[in-house]
């Protein structure tokens, strides 16, 4: 019993260590490529894009959600420039909403797992519900929430 604990402990801090590394190289690269894109993308540009006044920002904000994968490791380092580069709130909040619910893996998974108009019907839904959320959380003032 004790061979078997110590083997259940060694493949549990084997798994540990490859997840720890792996998220630790992801976190490092999508921070690097933010990095990269912060230099080519002024805040400016970054503004007028996202803009909460412009109707298309929230639905950029909703795409840009959806092709960054779920993980906190390349959402958080992408929200982080957006703040930076003082996005709307809105298209932001939708930014965040989007990321985990329009990723690419589940959408994948609803693809193969349900078929295509399964996956379409849940893209729009998920999609609408982060526009929304994203506009209410604007128009209802929660921006002040927001440390500098």
């Amino acid at each position: 019993m004790n061979n078997e604990f110590m083997t259940m402990a060694s493949e549990a801090l084997d798994m540990f260590a490859f997840l720890a590394a792996e998220l630790i190289i992801l976190f490092l690269a999508i921070s690097y490529i933010v990095g990269v894109l912060q230099e080519f993308l002024t805040p400016e540009k970054i503004q007028s894009i996202l803009s909460s006044r412009n109707g298309k920002g929230y639905i950029v904000a909703a795409l840009l959600g959806a092709i960054t994968p779920f993980c906190s490791c390349s959402t958080i380092p992408f929200l982080k420039g957006l703040l930076r580069a003082r996005a709307g709130f809105g298209p932001m909040m939708v930014f965040l909403f989007g990321s985990p619910l329009l990723n690419p893996v589940i959408i994948g998974l609803f693809v193969v797992t349900f078929g295509w108009k399964v996956a379409a019907f849940y893209f729009l839904i998920a999609m609408t519900v982060s526009v929304v959320a994203g506009y209410v959380l604007e128009k209802l003032g929660f921006e002040k929430y927001v440390k500098p």
